[in-house]
């Protein structure tokens, strides 16, 4: 996939869980084209599936989809959808960025704290529970009319498995029968939607790269806080910013030969290391990286002489729906990804803004501020020695706090999007705007 943005170009490529060395190889390769291209200046990301970044995910605006590898309609469907069709279930998972999994047809695949979707070609269930979020219900409502006009035309019939979702025949006939739901899942036996905290302040790492001897070495240079000066252009190297992902970087005097083999170097590392291998990686090259690298350097245009970059606020969902702290970062953000149902988290670097939703329960009410305080004690990025939070509530928002929204919408508009009623659910079905009159 190939993007560009106001000032930049980029490169993903994806891999599916089951993909092969070679395939990985192969897009790798191809992703070395397109960069050749474009003169060697994007920025390539290695997403790996259910471990996508936030900017990845930020394109999919109707959510993501997998489906099962070497499915055989995949591409026939194209032709005539319903010829042969032969019924799927598919898994709506996450809070904000939903993913959306095709999975094996049968009760073990159910759990009470997810959102399914069995598509059966002519009709589309769309089943939850009450322990379902609403978030994902919305979500599970806007795939399965994708699937209803874009893939089918508008043929299909949307039905809502809500308040029969444990006696609706038409659905559990593909189950086994009402009979059993007695063998469903907890939501909890259905895992968290995202574990993601930090516990302490983790080390950025700096290393020095070489292969002359014919494989990897990697020489540290640094640990903890980082100086643009220490990068040389005669050279490559990789930042470890842990949960963060591992950076390449290419300097300019590097040859054709390294600078292809950055994804291959990552790689390599990733193994010595022994880091999980869906670890997110990212290849800048000189004088063309993003803001995303140059945020865990102190002072980069300083003694370096390297162009300053601006710090690119942040926005993160908190919610503790599970009992258990999840935050999860929204990219490419606007006044609508503004939760009223949770508490949320805009980082700009001198400040975080703690703002609470009108739906938030208490126990994210109590430990909102206390939430970001230890975001802000344990974030390796550097920041000024005055950086503080600030807690604003839904609706009383101040002007520094809008200006990092590129619209704010008026007092009855904001309203009319933020505030959705049950019968919301009903008005996605019949492609219906929720804005009210």
């Amino acid at each position: 996939m190939l993007t560009k943005g106001a000032s930049e170009w980029n490169i993903h490529f994806w891999l599916g869980k089951d993909t092969t060395h070679d395939e990985w190889g192969t897009a790798a390769m191809k992703a070395v084209e397109i960069d050749d291209s474009l003169g060697g200046i994007p920025v390539q990301y290695r997403e790996v599936q259910e471990h996508e970044s936030a900017l990845f995910l930020s394109y999919f605006k109707n959510n993501l989809k997998y489906l099962q590898g070497g499915y055989e309609s995949g591409f026939n469907q194209v032709r005539n959808p319903y010829e042969n069709f032969k019924p799927r279930l598919f898994h709506v998972k996450g809070k904000r960025n939903v993913r959306c999994t095709q999975v094996t047809l049968g009760v073990e695949s159910l759990n009470k704290g997810d959102v399914f979707i069995l598509d059966e070609g002519f009709n589309v269930y769309v089943w939850m529970t009450p322990e379902t979020g609403r978030l994902e219900r919305i979500k599970g409502m806007e795939l399965a009319n994708s699937i209803k006009n874009q893939e089918r035309g508008g043929r299909p019939k949307v039905h809502i498995v809500d308040g029969g979702w444990n006696t609706h025949v038409g659905f559990w006939k593909h189950f086994g029968g009402v009979e059993n739901v007695k063998k469903l899942k907890s939501s909890q036996e259905g895992g968290h939607d995202l574990d993601y905290w930090r516990d302490n302040k983790e080390q950025l790492t700096l290393w020095r790269v070489t292969d002359s001897k014919g494989e990897l070495e990697v020489a540290q240079v640094r640990k903890g806080d980082l100086e643009a000066k220490l990068l040389d252009s005669n050279d490559a190297f990789i930042l470890d910013a842990v949960r963060d992902g591992i950076y390449v970087w290419i300097g300019k005097n590097c040859t054709d030969c390294e600078r292809k083999n950055a994804m291959l170097w990552a790689q390599q590392y990733l193994e010595k290391q022994n880091r999980p291998a869906w670890t997110q990686v990212m290849r800048v090259i000189e004088n063309a990286e993003p803001s995303t690298f140059t945020q865990w350097f102190v002072q980069w245009d300083s003694s370096s002489g390297k162009k300053s970059v601006a710090f690119t606020p942040k926005l993160f969902q908190v919610s503790n729906e599970s009992g258990k702290m999840h935050v999860e970062e929204i990219a490419e953000f606007s006044q609508e990804d503004l939760d009223g149902d949770d508490v949320m988290m805009l980082d700009v670097l001198d400040q975080i803004y703690v703002w609470i939703g009108t739906g938030a329960n208490q126990e994210e009410r109590k430990h909102a501020e206390e939430a970001a305080k230890k975001y802000l004690a344990t974030d390796s990025i550097p920041r000024p020695k005055k950086a503080s939070t600030k807690v604003i509530k839904q609706k009383e928002e101040s002007p520094d706090f809008k200006k990092y929204f590129n619209t704010w919408y008026s007092k009855r508009s904001y309203l009319q999007i933020f505030v959705k009623d049950p019968t919301g659910l009903r008005k996605l079905v019949n492609n219906k705007p929720l804005l009210g009159a």
